[in-house]
């Protein structure tokens, strides 16, 4: 293993960030050290990080050699000796678990985002037909996408209500079923208008 693997199995970037100065909330949000920064813009996830302000973005060895003005090599070895790190040995069984453990919960949160993401964008199409295709009249036949909106309106708000506020074994329901049998994809081509009623 080299020297850049060992560190980035050794080290997230929130603990290098924070390991340098910069303070980081519990939401991964932080004032930009790249910037002259006056509300936090910057996010610092486990695995890199992201300016919204000015752009700068990276994993830990980029955050190390943009915050230094180090060249990778050298931001990865001053990383390495900042943490303590023995360049010479493979990483330990409970440091290759607990970046395993961190990498699926990471997977998960990305999940859980997505699924929020459709289900509001879907949730807002249909308050969008609820409207624009009610009938006028009671002579006026029902459109297919005003019964969709009927049925499935409540069904969606629920969802989204789990994905913002259930612990965290409901929203993983919520999201399996959700990404079984290829329910998303079905929403996001309603939303894209690619399904015809």
């Amino acid at each position: 293993m080299n020297l850049f693997q060992t560190v980035k199995y050794d080290v997230s970037c929130r603990e290098a960030a924070e390991r340098y100065g910069v303070s980081v909330n519990r939401q991964g949000k932080a004032l930009c050290p790249f910037h002259n920064d006056r509300h936090p813009s910057l996010y610092v996830a486990d695995d890199h990080y992201y300016c919204f302000a000015c752009g700068a973005h990276g994993d830990m060895i980029g955050f190390a050699a943009n915050f230094f003005g180090l060249p990778i090599y050298e931001a990865a070895q001053r990383l390495a000796a900042d943490f303590g790190i023995d360049t010479d040995r493979p990483p330990t069984k409970e440091i290759l678990e607990k970046r395993r453990q961190q990498t699926e919960a990471q997977q998960l949160m990305e999940n859980e985002r997505l699924c929020f993401a459709v289900l509001s964008d879907y949730a807002r199409v249909m308050r969008d037909w609820k409207v624009r295709y009610a009938p006028q009249s009671p002579d006026e036949p029902v459109h297919a996408r005003f019964m969709e909106a009927c049925h499935k309106l409540d069904e969606t708000e629920y969802y989204l209500d789990i994905l913002c506020a259930g612990d965290s074994h409901e929203r993983a329901e919520v999201v399996s079923y959700l990404l079984a049998d290829g329910r998303l994809d079905k929403l996001k081509e309603k939303i894209n208008g690619r399904d015809a009623a």
